[in-house]
């Protein structure tokens, strides 16, 4: 179930990385045919999940798994979202998330868009307060700097 999940969703990607060219039309035929490929290419050169995961996928797809299919973090280098992916792949009751829609992609970009207004907002010097009885967070007023120049 975990390596055809990860191909779900990366067929022109895996299909460019191990030089398939003539994929079948159907999906369904596409994705065990890449599978097969993954599979016989760990066997050939001797390597676990996690091995070929790490050494032949980049870091942006197997973070964007991480957190659309496995919804743990997708922070590190391959090495680390290597054994993120195999720890949650060798569970006995593994099951990946379903691949998002697009339209959950987006708001899922759009939120992160706003996380980083906000943080930006604060590295430019806007501090906040938050109140004792509603944790909501208010602005503190900038205070001015009298200047020496008078």
């Amino acid at each position: 179930a975990g390596l055809s999940s990860l191909v779900e969703g990366n067929e022109s990607t895996i299909a460019q990385m191990l030089s398939v060219a003539d994929l079948p039309s159907d999906e369904a035929e596409a994705q065990k045919q890449l599978q097969t490929s993954l599979t016989d290419c760990m066997a050939m050169n001797d390597l676990s999940a996690e091995a070929l995961l790490a050494r032949f996928f980049d870091s942006s797809i197997l973070r964007k798994y991480c957190e659309d299919r496995l919804d743990v973090s997708g922070k590190g280098n391959e090495a680390t979202l290597a054994a993120r992916i195999a720890r949650a792949w060798a569970k006995p009751d593994f099951q990946p998330l379903p691949l998002p829609l697009p339209s959950q992609q987006d708001a899922t970009t759009k939120s992160k868009g706003n996380k980083k207004k906000q943080a930006k907002r604060r590295s430019e010097g806007e501090s906040e307060r938050i109140t004792k009885n509603t944790n909501i967070a208010i602005p503190k007023k900038k205070q001015k700097v009298a200047s020496a120049d008078k």
